[in-house]
């Protein structure tokens, strides 16, 4: 069988991205034909040098793109599928998905976030672009694929049945080591410098403690368009002695500061599916805060696998983030029970398995 994996960004260091991957990796192992097709927004869509990139989202997510079909007619013209795995296709979704049908390809999508979900407080325009779109996709889809257990139930609630939950997983034969240094008083953010990642959740949170916390320090580790914001924030509240920010670095890097720091918060403040840093600070053996938003309960199970807070409350962070530096012996056991879960819940044989079944019923 012959695969090709389509997504609309490159160079992005995320989820997706490890997933879109690893499944190629590992499919070829299989004895599958797979080839990726990116369609990268920076190059075929003006969202990112518009003074209104409202109007370019729902022009590109929604209508036909000649630009767009070219690029993916020239790739089909040397590499004929039988499928077409879809990944993060915010911005072609017509597109990709007519070219599909014009060529009687079955087309299935790995939904990675919410975009697809109207929320609430949002503009009148994007809910409606995302209502239209969400049709679109529910028409012309194949099949849909969920990594949160409550995505597949929101799905569900929409009208759309054709949907297999898969559970995200990690090479854990990369994250697992032998060896144990010692735990330095570190905690770490790793992730984009974002706002709805919860950067300065996190930052309010520690202002609120980190004078009781003197030999502590507070890292943030990755890159993103609030980098400099967040360095000035720093500054403004007298908190550089005790908090840097670090660029993106590589998986050994990351590795060895989750095996070495105290403890890593994941404070998102959006709606996010899943979250693979969990899994990661699972293998690790490192204790994990969570945002209780959309996916991350599912992994972060409170006071069994980590503790979760509600999102974007930084006075909530401020009482978890102690009550874990402040007991090893809890610190301890939430590690112990989030790597035993780990290895039961997201294995990832199983998960190939499945994406394997729902190929090959696709197709068939």
């Amino acid at each position: 069988m012959k695969i090709l994996i389509y997504n609309d960004k490159t160079g992005v260091r995320g989820g997706t991205e490890t997933y879109i991957n690893s499944i190629k990796k590992e499919l070829e192992g299989r004895g599958f034909q797979v080839e990726r097709l990116t369609i990268d927004v920076r190059e075929f869509s003006d969202v990112t040098r518009s003074r209104f990139p409202q109007i370019h989202k729902f022009r590109d997510g929604l209508l036909y793109k000649k630009s767009v079909a070219k690029a993916i007619e020239a790739k089909l013209r040397t590499f004929t599928p039988d499928i077409i795995h879809i990944n993060n296709n915010a911005y072609f979704t017509t597109t990709i998905l007519k070219v599909a049908n014009q060529h009687n390809i079955p087309a299935v999508q790995t939904i990675h976030d919410y975009r697809l979900i109207p929320k609430k407080g949002e503009s009148v325009l994007a809910s409606f672009i995302k209502k239209i779109r969400l049709n679109i996709v529910k028409k012309h889809s194949s099949h849909f694929i969920s990594p949160s257990y409550k995505f597949e139930k929101i799905l569900h609630a929409r009208g759309i049945e054709n949907v297999t939950y898969i559970q995200h997983y990690i090479e854990l034969d990369q994250w697992i080591s032998d060896e144990q240094p010692p735990r330095e008083k570190r905690i770490l953010y790793i992730g984009r410098l974002e706002v709805e990642k919860g950067i300065y959740v996190l930052l309010e949170a520690w202002r609120q403690i980190a004078h009781t916390l003197p030999d502590y320090q507070l890292l943030f580790i990755g890159e993103g368009g609030e980098a400099e914001n967040l360095s000035e924030a720093i500054q403004k509240n007298n908190l550089q002695s005790q908090t840097k920010i670090l660029p993106f670095m590589s998986q050994h890097d990351i590795k060895n500061y989750l095996y070495s720091s105290a403890l890593i918060v994941v404070p998102s403040a959006y709606r996010e599916m899943f979250g693979l840093i969990g899994l990661e600070a699972f293998a690790c053996r490192i204790p994990v805060i969570a945002s209780d938003v959309a996916g991350i309960p599912e992994w972060c199970i409170h006071e069994k696998t980590g503790l979760l807070v509600p999102m974007e409350k930084p006075e909530a962070l401020a009482q978890a983030m102690p009550r874990i530096l402040n007991d090893p012996a809890f610190a301890q056991q939430l590690t112990q029970q989030a790597h035993a879960f780990l290895l039961e819940a997201h294995d990832k044989q199983k998960a190939l398995d499945i994406l394997e079944k729902v190929y090959r019923n696709v197709v068939a």
